[in-house]
């Protein structure tokens, strides 16, 4: 049976807890709403909250790596395109060279030979010094990558030699024209040639453009005996292009000997655009790849952390309803010890 009481209003009580309640859970629906998760702080879920974070840093490590693989191909590319130009200008000098070959060009022909090809190494060894990436020389073999182990991408969110591709050095070496024509050539390593300067000696006694066998003092060349004795080595340094152009836009024979080195340059540097090619599709195949991963991790924290819009918008009516019914059964539940006043 029950009683009634003044001091202690059961009822109220019940309504209190009950209007708490409902306007908490109404609190809790309004903000899933307003911010869209289901978990917004510990409290909400806790094992849920952990993994979350834990994939949230997944997605921005994913973010910055994708960033990382499109510079690394925007570095290729900008490559790439000094290369294409070095070559066109490198096969446009091989044509005039195999002009100048041909025997039937005077001396006003040959220096008008000498003096494009002249100014076209001297546009490639601008080139080369020029392009750079982000303050890193390309072309012209100063960087760190062309003198060490390549250049590494991060495309990956760990440590490890499975999240980096290494571009090769050689994409990096040197492509000026010392280079092309006397360094990195291997027709110059296999017959190990060296430059002499031309200049002061009779037509019976010019050095061939590229000494081939230096332990001769002579040498004779389809009946043509060329002499070494007297022969004094450039002293400008060995790939300028002075030095070269003077050696070999002289006459015929020198010249078409010169045709050697130029191949030898073209392959060099198609060697190194073929490569680059192959590194941009890699590296294309690792953005599609990081897309694919980050694309699933953001999936999986959507279904843990996300709000559904349509079950916290009926949890919110249905709060707001017990909120307004609690509260009206609250101030009638504060007026059941006024009944007392009747029994006096």
């Amino acid at each position: 049976m029950a009683s009634i009481t003044i001091n202690t209003n059961l009822a109220s009580l019940t309504a209190q807890r009950n209007l708490s309640k409902s306007t908490t859970g109404m609190n809790t629906a309004m903000e899933r709403l307003t911010t869209g998760f289901r978990i917004n702080s510990g409290k909400d879920d806790a094992a849920g909250a952990a993994v979350s974070n834990l994939m949230e840093a997944q997605i921005s490590a994913y973010d910055v790596a994708e960033s990382n693989t499109t510079m690394g191909l925007t570095l290729l590319d900008t490559a790439e395109g000094v290369l294409d130009i070095v070559g066109d200008y490198i096969q446009r000098i091989r044509d005039l060279t195999e002009q100048a070959a041909n025997g039937t060009y005077g001396t006003s022909s040959m220096n008008a030979i000498r003096t494009e090809v002249e100014q076209r190494m001297l546009e490639i060894d601008r080139l080369c010094s020029v392009v750079d990436f982000n303050g890193i020389q390309l072309l012209d073999g100063t960087s760190t990558a062309a003198q060490g182990g390549g250049l590494n991408l991060q495309v990956g969110n760990n440590a490890g030699s499975a999240n980096i591709i290494n571009l090769d050095a050689s994409i990096f070496k040197s492509a000026k024209c010392s280079a092309l024509l006397i360094t990195a050539n291997e027709h110059c390593s296999k017959q190990k040639a060296t430059w002499y300067d031309r200049s002061g000696y009779d037509a019976t006694e010019k050095t061939t453009a590229l000494k081939n066998r230096i332990a001769r003092s002579s040498e004779t060349v389809d009946g043509v005996t060329y002499n070494y004795t007297n022969a004094k080595q450039i002293t400008a340094p060995a790939g300028s292009i002075t030095a070269i152009c003077d050696a070999v836009y002289t006459d015929d024979r020198t010249a078409r000997e010169f045709l050697y080195f130029l191949d030898d340059a073209i392959e060099n540097i198609s060697a190194r655009s073929a490569l680059i090619g192959a590194y941009m599709n890699r590296v294309e195949s690792a953005v599609d790849a990081i897309s694919v991963q980050k694309e699933n991790i953001v999936s999986a924290n959507s279904s843990i952390k996300d709000a559904d819009v349509a079950e916290e918008s009926s949890n919110y009516i249905k709060y707001q309803i017990l909120q307004q019914s609690s509260a009206t059964l609250l101030s009638t539940a504060n007026q059941q010890p006024q009944i007392a006043l009747n029994l006096l």
